[in-house]
């Protein structure tokens, strides 16, 4: 009884003292955001889009080409490369600077034929991502061990989960977030329920691949949250607790888990 009194002291304590959590949404949201899941599984891939840090390869359809008495083969090859700075921009010859963040190669493209139609006679090029840095996705909250996973390890929701550990003990397996950046550069969130998911399996239900980009995040359970608080306040407030003895237990009642 002591100790189950100690806890519960210490809980309220560590309550003023937790740091700041994400707070989920209400209820109405995440169901909204998991309609929007199942209806984000049944659209075509989406189109490739530009980021920053991505090498471009941009080259000329028709035109002149140095000769190689001029310029040696990998010299040839360096020129048509051209990295996306922090600014979303490209520096173009005869051009200047070119907006190709969260645009696709495609678009780039046209617009780059466009406005070198003044200068050269066939102004066309074709514009594909060389290198893409950015290739992975982020599994963060509570999983046993947040990271970075490369989408190719990793292009379902279900597998970038399993491949940051799981969800760990304290975390809320029912709302799952995928939080999506759209064109406009602003993320939007969808839910998952993964408890479901581990129950049943996929049920027919239309997996949803995952883009370079995505944050996945596992929020914590009230349960979670309140243990947490109770490890910061004897770990961290207090840590001189472990060199007296004084010890405690987590104890699960009835009324359930959340």
């Amino acid at each position: 009884m002591k100790r189950t009194m100690l806890v519960l002291a210490m809980m309220a304590l560590a309550a003023c003292n937790t740091p700041a959590r994400i707070v989920p949404p209400d209820g109405k949201t995440v169901e909204d955001g998991k309609r929007a899941l199942d209806q984000l599984a049944q659209l075509p891939p989406a189109v490739e889009r530009i980021r920053i840090g991505d090498q471009l390869r941009i080259v000329r359809d028709a035109g002149e080409m140095p000769t190689l008495s001029a310029f040696n083969v990998s010299t040839i090859y360096e020129l048509t490369l051209y990295t996306v700075q922090t600014d979303g921009k490209i520096n173009y010859p005869f051009l200047g600077p070119i907006q190709v963040a969260r645009r696709t190669p495609a678009e780039v493209a046209n617009e780059l034929s466009n406005k070198l139609a003044p200068v050269y006679r066939e102004p066309r090029v074709t514009v594909n991502i060389n290198q893409a840095p950015g290739n992975s996705i982020i599994v963060g909250g509570a999983v046993n061990n947040p990271t970075t996973v490369p989408i190719a390890s990793a292009n379902t929701l279900e597998q970038a989960i399993v491949g940051a550990g799981g969800v760990n003990p304290a975390g809320n397996a029912s709302m799952v977030a995928l939080l999506r950046e759209d064109t406009q550069g602003t993320y939007r969130a969808y839910f998952l329920d993964f408890s479901q998911y581990l129950k049943t399996g996929p049920n027919g239900r239309k997996q949803v691949p995952l883009q370079r980009g995505d944050v996945v995040f596992v929020p914590k359970s009230n349960v979670g949250e309140r243990i947490q608080g109770v490890d910061t306040y004897l770990n961290q407030l207090i840590p001189f607790t472990k060199s007296i003895g004084v010890g405690y237990n987590y104890t699960r009642t009835s009324g359930g888990s959340n």
